[in-house]
């Protein structure tokens, strides 16, 4: 018997209906008398960057810079909040001008705005760019300056109520004064990481917080032995930590 063998193009016509077949309904499709299979593998040459594109990349739309770019650096903001409430203080427990104790009030302003206020937009501006470290240093801080201002602020009356030379009102301060001096000590560590200012600002604020925890310690016992002169230390130190910040 005759047979009649089919043309290339009509061979070339059924494999490709047979994948499409196979892509539209998963089979696994084979030649009905050799059982080779009809499955065709293409390779498809893509260059890194279109396979970066495709695969890499995430999809939707694409931001329009960098965020660092986009926003100023909230750093100096920080550091000058922080400094400006730190400065006239270490003065004021050095005895420049004459300043006493009867001074501290004067400077709740700078404690809630400066202070409070600067440090806490700054920590802020620092979380939107991811700088993890800087933004609870700020934040921290800025409640320091906050809750210190509102210790010393006439009008909430504290020092009246408890008595400015009482026990309470002495050794509350130093106990807060004393967990304050370890959280900067977490800071110190944390800062060996970053660069030397850094670490020379924490280490002489951690001395400074422990002297005026002893100074409070003092108060409380009412022991005026070497007062004056951990006074003088403690804002020596306190000066110190704002040479470093500027």
């Amino acid at each position: 018997m005759a047979t009649h063998e089919m043309p290339p193009s009509e061979k070339t016509n059924s494999a490709h209906d047979a994948l499409d077949l196979e892509s539209g309904h998963g089979l696994n499709l084979l030649d009905s008398e050799g059982g080779a299979s009809l499955r065709r593998q293409i390779s498809v040459q893509l260059t890194a960057e279109q396979f970066e594109r495709l695969y890499l990349q995430p999809g939707g739309q694409k931001a329009k810079g960098d965020l660092a770019k986009r926003f100023a650096n909230p750093t100096p903001l920080g550091l000058a909040s922080f400094l400006l409430c730190l400065t006239p203080f270490s003065c004021y427990l050095m005895g420049w001008i004459g300043t006493t104790s009867a001074a501290a009030p004067t400077l709740v302003g700078a404690m809630y705005f400066m202070g409070g206020l600067g440090l806490t937009v700054a920590g802020i501006l620092e979380w939107v760019l991811g700088n993890t470290f800087s933004s609870v240093v700020f934040f921290t801080f800025g409640s320091f300056w906050l809750s210190f201002g509102f210790l010393l602020q006439p009008m909430q009356g504290v020092a009246t109520e408890l008595g400015a030379t009482s026990v309470e009102y002495n050794g509350g301060i130093a106990l807060y004064l004393i967990w304050w001096a370890c959280l900067n000590g977490i800071y110190l560590i944390a800062s060996l990481r970053t660069n030397v200012v850094f670490v020379a600002l924490f280490a002489f604020l951690e001395v400074d917080f422990w002297l005026l925890s002893t100074i409070y310690i003092k108060l409380a016992k009412a022991s005026a032995n070497h007062l004056p002169g951990l006074l003088k230390a403690a804002g020596a130190f306190g000066f110190l930590t704002t040479v470093c910040g500027e």
